[in-house]
């Protein structure tokens, strides 16, 4: 075969199979230029840092380079939509296109997967009341059918039903090659596919997952890959603070007891045991709810204690055993966490979480994914600030590579307006919040509805949304109220005039072109909580080093999630809106002119006439 960057060349050509034979394809001078890059990293085993603005189709960047190279490729994203997109809908209209044959598998993470092993067990506990016996029944049938395993082929979601652990398996649970159900395990299938495939298509969570596991003989999910191209990558620092550090639930200590429990039950000649286990679990779980963690560590080392006795049993009891010593080991970090890490609880009685994250994400990516030998492609719509790479460089972890930047090919100075008012009084002000909600009403009401109201708390959205949906005529869709986010979304899509409030989930990873959303309003510029621990660790590390907390740090977070939620406006070149940002600070802070360079280059008005005018232009 040619080498990869001149067949990349010719994919693109205006005569090529691909023009003429992808439905929607658009020649972008853009895209072009991204997929070369990525075809070189490929060839060259490099790492590059890709910020491809919306409309630039980075997506078609990437499949090109993945299809046409001999490499075992993984394509992670950050969203599952995203993820069924690629296999579902984008993968085999360009495989068809350019009539290629590669061979492609989608590996989602083990929650996603039935375990037939601790569905037969748990389905015969006589614990169980009629409501979780009939949604288990229900699984059991489903289970007789399937032909992966995958649960979302269920019409209901077993963890909102309540048993969810009762049918899924963590990787410590897992008994791999030693499982009786390992021939018939949906998860084994669904990695042995992912063994044999050219592209494995993933998630963030799942990749992440994989990588902090460090021992356990069945561990990993995922294959060795010559290639990895991880889109909407802004969001791994988050997503690598929770796989590489603790979080410490009650629920994830009763998970034990059950599954011992269960064990136990299914054993029937411990009884004397099974006492024991139940006598120190009423100990383990009193001592949940009492100040600090001392009662509860001398408790669960009896329980560890009582697992060792009988470890040599089966190598399900040496699981549990093992387990049990793994908590241990947690509680222990929460009491005391290691250098780089920084511990906290929130929440409170049984809904108490302890949660210990890495200062730094940057050191535990490049040691569990960047030193791999391996090319990395790391890809997002908002890698920079203020036009540097300087802040995502850090945050991921990533000392040497290339870096790129393509711009949007819409007409943001045509298509959109900034809305930044001068005389918004302080959220936290006594006529902050009415202030705000008139403003919103005012706004809401010059785009006929058809916006996001995308709010920086879930304080500030509980004080504002419902009010909001008493006034105004048209249909008011609210975060952890109107359903699920997925139908919430497909509301909003299916109602052109409905609102939408929302918190963090929506600012990212949301679709909407057209007519259904042609307002976005943010409540206030997106800082972080300054009583936020692991923020003040990250900012006291930053000083020790000689940096300076808010502009290194505060300000660059704070920007980068702005891009995001102004980000959800312009989706297409026919799309036209208003994005309002009704934080006056801006105005008046040293900082409000580097925020303002991150914005879109769409004009800016202070006037709400303004935003009038540009509706009734729209409508002529």
């Amino acid at each position: 075969m040619k080498d990869l960057s001149t067949q990349i060349r010719r994919d693109f050509a205006a005569d090529s199979p691909l023009a003429t034979g992808l439905p929607g394809y658009a020649r972008r001078e853009e895209q072009i230029t991204l997929a070369g890059e990525i075809g070189s990293a490929f060839e060259q085993k490099s790492m590059l840092l890709a910020e491809a603005e919306t409309g630039t189709g980075k997506t078609l960047a990437y499949l090109v380079p993945s299809l046409r190279s001999y490499d075992k490729i993984l394509i992670s994203t950050h969203t599952k939509a995203l993820q069924d997109q690629l296999v579902h809908r984008d993968l085999p209209a360009v495989q068809k296109a350019l009539g290629i044959g590669r061979k492609v598998a989608l590996l989602k993470g083990r929650s996603n997967y039935l375990c037939p092993q601790r569905l037969q067990r748990h389905i015969t506990s006589p614990q169980l009341d009629s409501r979780i016996q009939k949604a288990m029944l229900k699984v059991l049938e489903w289970s007789e059918k399937t032909r992966d395993g995958d649960l979302s082929g269920l019409d209901f979601d077993v963890f909102s039903k309540g048993i969810g652990p009762m049918v899924t398996a963590t990787a410590d649970q897992c008994l791999g090659v030693k499982c009786g159900e390992y021939d018939v395990c949906p998860l084994m299938k669904a990695r042995q596919r992912a063994q044999s495939a050219d592209i494995v298509v993933t998630n963030h969570s799942l990749l992440l997952a994989d990588a902090a596991l460090k021992s356990g003989e069945f561990g990993e999910i995922l294959p060795n890959f010559d290639a990895y191209v991880l889109d909407e990558a802004h969001s791994l620092p988050e997503l690598a603070c929770q796989h590489f550090g603790v979080q410490l639930t009650r629920l994830k200590l009763i998970q034990w007891l059950n599954d011992m429990q269960a064990l136990l039950d299914e054993m029937g000649d411990e009884p004397a045991l099974k006492q024991d286990v139940l006598a120190t679990g009423k100990d383990v779980i009193d001592a949940w709810l009492k100040p600090g963690l001392d009662e509860l560590k001398d408790a669960w080392v009896a329980m560890v204690k009582l697992a060792e006795s009988r470890r040599e049993r089966s190598e399900e009891m040496a699981k549990q055993a093992d387990r049990a010593t793994e908590l241990l080991v947690e509680i222990r970090m929460v009491m005391e966490p290691a250098d780089g890490f920084v511990g906290w609880s929130d929440g409170d009685g049984e809904h108490k979480r302890y949660t210990v994250a890495p200062v730094e994400t940057g050191p535990v990516l490049k040691q569990h994914l960047w030193d791999r030998p391996a090319a990395f492609v790391l890809l997002s719509a908002t890698l920079r600030v203020s036009g540097s790479f300087a802040y995502a460089r850090q945050r991921l972890g990533v000392e040497v590579s290339q870096e790129s930047f393509h711009a949007s090919p819409f007409d943001y100075a045509t298509q959109s307006m900034i809305y930044l008012p001068r005389h918004m009084p302080d959220a936290r002000s006594p006529q902050g919040v009415a202030a705000l909600t008139d403003e919103m009403e005012t706004l809401i009401r010059a785009s006929q509805g058809r916006a996001f109201v995308l709010f920086t708390s879930w304080g500030m959205l509980g004080q504002v949304a419902q009010e909001l949906a008493r006034r105004l005529p048209w249909t008011v869709l609210i975060q952890g109220e109107s359903g699920s986010r997925d139908a919430i979304l497909e509301t909003f899509r299916k109602d052109t005039h409905s609102v939408l409030c929302g918190t963090r989930s929506f600012w990212e990873g949301v679709d909407v072109p057209g007519e259904a959303l042609s307002m976005v309003i943010i409540d206030k510029m997106p800082f972080a909580p300054p009583n936020d621990p692991l923020l003040q660790a990250r900012i006291k590390r930053c000083e020790e080093k000689g940096g300076h907390g808010f502009r290194d740090i505060q300000l660059p977070e704070a920007i980068a999630t702005l891009r995001q939620g102004a980000g959800r406006l312009i989706r297409s070149v026919n799309d036209r809106g208003v994005m309002a940002l009704l934080d006056s600070r801006l105005y008046a802070k040293a900082y409000g002119r580097e925020v303002v360079r991150n914005l879109p280059a769409a004009p800016i008005k202070d006037d709400l006439s303004e935003v009038r005018w540009f509706f009734e232009e729209q409508d002529q």
